[in-house]
């Protein structure tokens, strides 16, 4: 525990990162020169004045050869209109020497609403010839509007043809995606490229449609589009060489994108992201194949790209000829050279801390980069480490932490400390250490208008946080702890990085771990295992991994913040965050508690125990593929869980919600903790069901009042059996332990008293027994974990060879019990099952086994029109999906999920969409074993 007084730090070794320097910097230029929220620069043609655009629509124009602090007002648009309220682009036309004609992008107050009609626009001005030119309010004249709200997109360029260019987004908030469904729609102005003739309007429009555009004639197409298929197009540039348009394309929530636009391509929004995740497969696509990107940025490396600008200054020769781009978010730049729709090469160039927002040219030709966080206008230059030896130690002993290793004896200054609410780590335990160089200490950042930011804190150059985990080789035995990791998050005043050593055999030192992360497995002893030993695997994250959850979004130091520091220890008297008060850090009130202690409500002890192990990724802006917010900042009416239907599967829960208030059994959320197969969350880190922070996100649900009229009296009928069976089972009777287990709600509530330890040794026995063996796998995976491993199935998992199934022989019998397991949730056999998909009595007669299990492995291979998943576009908004049963004038008669009925009036339907992709989920087979597999296949070949 630290101490009042603190030593200063001076023994750290620990500078710039394991791998090479980059061969750039970020240098910032007119320094005198610092503007507010800064998103385009460029200079004014005939001139070598520069142009700022600040987002809140004002613009500035400075001499860049002067050494004046002054710049000069350009414009300010809210004198033309106040209700703009900011601007994202400017362009200035090929002939502005002549006509002294500029184009500015602006965007209209959406007044409390989602949307507002013609609420994005592009306003052509007239600027003085003026020493100091200024633009003419009364000049302007809007050429093109169209529906703002959400990502409206963000560029407009002239091309080398002389058309004006602009990219628009699908003007919808980040969730749901593409609410609008616009994306694949040509017959509106949204997420695409269009590209306009300002020089010769026709139609009574202030601009001409070229004729070469691409859906020109074609019926309800727009003909400004030039091509489409965008979320949020955010910045584009022509390569003055050969006239290439390239495209940064904000991505959703895995990939950012780099497009190179050709005219009628569709880029795929919201089909895919990116082309490498499905976001709404079912929607209607666009009429033309949907096109990869050239380059697509991972979430772990990036998280909001900003296209860029073609290299061809004279400063660096050895960039000529590439594009140059950054990342918003992670303060990344890369260049890459292309032949065509070939990437020939793609280099990181720096890292930084900047937050760009565009990139523009200079008069000498040189690349400037708008900071907007900072307001200072930035360029690469070469770094003068780049080549040098790299110093960064790869043992731990080398860091300057500890002065004795093998006991962890940390240096003069090197402080520990403690954590409210620890990450649940395969029974891995940690210990925690900060340090900062010197005696610096923390302080509260400030935002742009100078205001404390509450609870956001800024680190000094070097700052290092340490924690070493260690793993009982004997459970329940202190002694046999020994230690397997320690993980550094290092701040070098710029950037954090995160580094992982490994602890030797001998446990005198640890080596660094290299960047892609490693493997490792430990013979643990324990009693409660079957023949009392297992094997435990151990993954040491890779670099890119660990990102994912120090990121900006949780101030890159999700572990070291009030609401984790801010508690009482026995350590010393008093809290540890007044003991702290020397770095100076404001306490505040405590929010997270031990998730495995008695304090708390049981509200905040399984609110503690997410935000620790799941919030990092659900979260806004997180990455996590289900957009919740399980960080305890978030109040709970505003986690997207509370009675929410599940969107990815419902797992066989009756009525399944992401948390069924008051009913922990119906809860997906909870289900997903509890599978030790596939689904199991969290999908970072442990790896092994958390009995004990399973048991608290129970208590917690179980504590909330439910909503009886959220489900249907069946639903409530089955529950309140399964509860009175689960009473009796608790009391010793097994009778009722069959029907239990035969349903998914039931197998949770009998797992939920296993581990919580109200079933007798006997009762105990049996229900691992029994649920191990169930041939549902989404049931099976919740017991299989308590046998010894050599008694557990080995799984086909995703990619297997048909063969392998096919030269099995298969039992119908045991195929028909797997079939109520696997199949019985969407079809119906003998009127038993649901009514959801095809009835298949018959289905033998109509494929061989082959042909079924091609069915079954690539079901959207073949799909019977009669079965094409429907998607409603309601004129409220709402969506829903289901297969059509009826169609007339009054009313639309579909189908839903679990074989439910539901009908909408035809005229309230803005939009049907029917999938190409099958509603019978791929991978259906992966948890079974080949034998299952040719079981499951002799039943169905048998319903002739």
């Amino acid at each position: 525990m630290m101490g009042v007084h603190r030593e200063p730090w001076s023994a750290s070794k620990i500078q710039g990162s394991p791998e090479p320097p980059l061969p750039f910097v970020v240098e910032r230029v007119f320094p005198e020169h610092t503007f507010r929220n800064p998103l385009d620069i460029g200079y004014i043609p005939g001139s070598n004045r520069l142009v700022v655009a600040e987002q809140n629509g004002r613009f500035f124009s400075f001499d860049p050869d002067s050494n004046t602090q002054k710049t000069d007002l350009f414009l300010d648009l809210h004198s033309y209109d106040s209700e703009i309220v900011e601007t994202y682009a400017l362009a200035f036309h090929p002939h502005f020497v002549e006509n002294r004609f500029i184009f500015i992008w602006a965007n209209l107050d959406l007044k409390g609403q989602r949307n507002r009609e013609n609420g994005s626009r592009i306003i052509r001005f007239k600027v003085s010839s003026d020493p100091i030119p200024r633009v003419d309010p009364s000049s302007a004249k809007i050429f093109i509007s169209w529906l703002s709200g959400g990502h409206n997109g963000g560029n407009i360029r002239f091309g080398p043809d002389g058309m004006l260019y602009l990219g628009t987004g699908d003007a919808a908030p980040p969730d749901p995606p593409d609410a609008l469904a616009t994306g694949q729609d040509i017959s509106d102005l949204l997420s695409s490229v269009l590209r306009i003739d300002v020089d010769h309007p026709e139609n009574g429009l202030p601009y001409g449609i070229p004729k070469d555009n691409p859906f020109v004639g074609e019926p309800k197409a727009r003909g400004e589009v030039w091509a489409y298929g965008l979320r949020n197009p955010w910045r584009m540039s022509f390569n003055p060489k050969n006239g290439d348009l390239f495209v940064g394309d904000v991505g959703w929530e895995l990939w950012e994108m780099i497009y190179r636009i050709k005219p009628g391509a569709n880029y795929g929004w919201s089909l895919t992201e990116g082309s490498r995740q499905d976001v709404r497969p079912d929607r209607l696509r666009g009429p033309t194949p949907v096109v990869a990107p050239l380059v697509a940025h991972s979430h772990e490396e990036a998280a909001s790209i900003t296209g860029g600008e073609f290299y061809h200054g004279n400063r660096l020769p050895e960039l000529s000829g590439s594009y140059i781009y950054g990342d918003w978010q992670m303060g990344t730049f890369w260049s890459m050279r292309t032949d065509g729709d070939t990437v020939t090469e793609r280099r990181e160039l720096a890292r930084s801390s900047l937050m760009p927002t565009a990139f523009g040219l200079g008069p000498d030709g040189e690349i400037l980069i708008c900071d907007h966080s900072g307001g200072g206008i930035w360029r690469l230059k070469r770094n003068p480490l780049s080549g040098q030896k790299n110093t960064f130690p790869h043992k731990l002993s080398e860091t300057g932490l500890f002065t004795q290793t093998a006991t962890q004896s940390p240096s003069p200054g090197v402080l520990s400390y403690s954590i409210n609410a620890t990450r649940w780590a395969d029974h891995a335990t940690s210990e925690r250490w900060a340090a900062f160089p010197g005696d610096a200490g923390v302080s509260v950042s400030e935002n742009s208008k100078g205001v404390l930011m509450r609870g956001q804190w800024s680190f000094p150059d070097g700052s290092v946080f340490a924690k070493t985990y260690s793993l009982e080789m004997e459970r329940g035995n202190s002694a046999s702890a020994r230690r397997i990791e320690t993980q550094i998050l290092h701040f070098d005043g710029t950037l954090w990085g995160t580094y992982s050593y490994r602890w030797n055999t001998e446990q005198t030192d640890a080596e660094l771990v290299s960047s892609r992360g490693d493997e490792a497995s430990f013979t643990v002893k324990d009693s409660s295992a079957p023949g009392g030993l297992i094997q435990e695997q151990w993954r040491f994250l890779s670099r890119a991994e660990c990102a994912r959850c120090h990121s900006m979004w949780n101030n890159f130091t999700a572990g070291f913040n009030t609401l984790q520091l801010d508690k009482v220890t026995a350590q010393a008297p008093g809290r540890q965050t007044d003991l702290l008060s020397q770095l100076g850090l404001i306490p505040e009130e405590p929010r997270l508690v031990d998730p495995y202690g008695a304090k708390g409500s049981p509200e905040v002890r399984a609110r503690s125990y997410l935000h620790a192990n799941c919030g990092t990724c659900h979260r806004y802006n997180g990455g996590g593929a289900v957009p919740i917010a399980l960080n305890i900042e978030v109040p709970g009416k505003d986690m997207k869980t509370h009675d929410v239907k599940p969107v990815q599967g419902d797992l066989g829960l009756p009525e399944a919600r992401l948390i069924a208030k008051g009913d922990p059994e119906r809860s997906v959320l909870l289900y997903r903790m509890a599978t030790g197969g596939r689904g199991h969350m969290p999908y970072l880190g442990g790896r092994l069901v958390d009995d004990r922070g399973l048991l608290a996100v129970r208590d917690w649900i179980a504590s909330m009042q439910s909503n009886p009229l959220d489900i249907s009296p069946e639903t409530v009928a089955q529950r309140k059996t399964e509860r009175s069976s689960l009473a009796l089972l608790k009391e010793g009777k097994t009778t009722p332990l069959d029907s239990l287990l035969s349903t998914s709600s039931g197998a949770l509530g009998v797992l939920l008293a296993l581990i919580d330890g109200s079933l007798s040794s006997e009762i105990r026995a049996q229900v691992i027994a029994k649920g191990s063996t169930l041939a549902d796998p989404t049931r099976r995976d919740l017991f299989e974990r308590f046998l010894p491993e050599s008694q557990r199935r080995k799984t086909l998992g995703l990619t297997f060879n048909p063969e392998v199934v096919l030269r099995h022989s298969g039992d119908a019998t045991r195929g028909k019990a797997l079939f109520s397991g696997v199949c019985i949730a969407c079809h119906q056999i003998g009127g038993t099952g649901s009514e959801f998909g095809p009835a298949l009595d018959h289905i033998g007669t109509k494929w061989n086994r082959e042909a079924l299990l091609e069915q079954i492995v690539e079901p959207s291979k073949i799909i019977d029109p009669k079965w094409q998943l429907a998607t409603l576009e309601m004129k409220g908004g709402e969506i829903k999906t289901g297969f059509i049963v009826t169609k007339d004038d009054a009313v639309t008669r579909f189908k839903m999920m679990g074989g439910l009925n539901e009908t909408a009036p035809s005229a309230e339907i803005r939009k049907t969409t029917f999938s190409k992709v099958s509603a019978m989920p791929e991978g259906l087979l992966q948890a079974l074993t080949a034998q299952e597999a040719a079981d499951l296949l002799e039943f169905l070949g048998s319903l002739k």
